[in-house]
């Protein structure tokens, strides 16, 4: 009998989800700087000549020709060059089991270097406007982060929730809106509010509700990333009682209102 090594049902259950809202080609000049604060989507880069720089907490960050770098969501920096760049980015979410971005966590921007082949592949594929070249991007992108996943030794393998927590987070994933509480997410699930309150609190370090708003805005801003939703469209998807409340919230915790987060969309 030949035995075959296999991977445990439990590994092969874990999912890396990457959601990609928009990339493409760039040439810069030093008219090229701006701020973003409190980003939403994590954001990848190829600096294909040239280089970049960022101000992030009063350091200055260059990103230089031949590297592929990351900027983690939640980070507030500034941008420019101060000469001619050309650059592929991309905007991303790479999500884990706890629907959270797997790099949310990290405090200073990620570093890939000599991965030329990979960017002119893509470089290749941004100018086909099939299915075929646009899941050739997805696939590149995935193998970009997987390594460095890898090379930064960046834990992705989760914290083996408990069956509590796992229930919730997926009720409140199909019915992410701003009118989910916390009696209507235990009822649904069969255990006590203070059960479900203990839970979260010890395994996820947040409160219920404070979860629920912290996915329903990384959501909203997701939509809006896509370029298809409106802001009204987006309000009223999650509940929101009108689009000025949706924006404070917005605003609020990204930095930005709604408006001027798409206006940074392609940089």
């Amino acid at each position: 009998m030949v035995k075959i090594k296999e991977l445990s049902r439990a590994r092969l259950s874990k999912e890396l989800l990457l959601k990609l809202f928009n990339c493409g080609a760039a040439r810069l000049d030093s008219s090229w700087h701006g701020v973003v604060s409190c980003s939403p989507v994590s954001r990848l880069y190829f600096v294909k000549r040239g280089s970049f720089y960022l101000i992030l907490k009063g350091k200055r960050v260059e990103l230089t020709e031949g590297g592929w770098y990351l900027i983690p969501c939640s980070s507030s920096y500034e941008y420019g060059c101060e000469g001619d760049t050309e650059q592929l980015f991309f905007h991303l979410n790479l999500m884990g089991d706890d629907r959270i971005d797997v790099f949310e966590k990290q405090s200073c921007p990620l570093a890939l270097k000599e991965d030329q082949g990979t960017a002119a592949e893509i470089e290749e594929q941004l100018c086909g406007e099939d299915c075929i070249s646009a899941l050739g991007i997805k696939n590149n992108v995935m193998r970009i982060l997987l390594r460095m996943i890898k090379e930064h030794s960046i834990d992705v393998s989760g914290t083996g929730y408990s069956a509590c927590v796992i229930k919730a987070m997926d009720h409140i994933d199909k019915n992410l809106s701003e009118t989910l509480t916390i009696k209507g997410i235990s009822e649904a699930i069969f255990v006590s509010e203070s059960t479900l309150t203990k839970h979260f609190r010890r395994e996820l370090n947040t409160s219920v509700n404070r979860y629920v708003d912290e996915l329903i805005l990384t959501r909203a801003a997701q939509m809006l990333a896509e370029g298809q939703c409106s802001l009204n469209t987006v309000s009223n998807r999650f509940g929101f009682c009108d689009q000025f409340y949706f924006s404070r919230k917005f605003k609020a915790r990204f930095g930005v209102s709604p408006s001027e987060y798409k206006r940074t969309l392609n940089i």
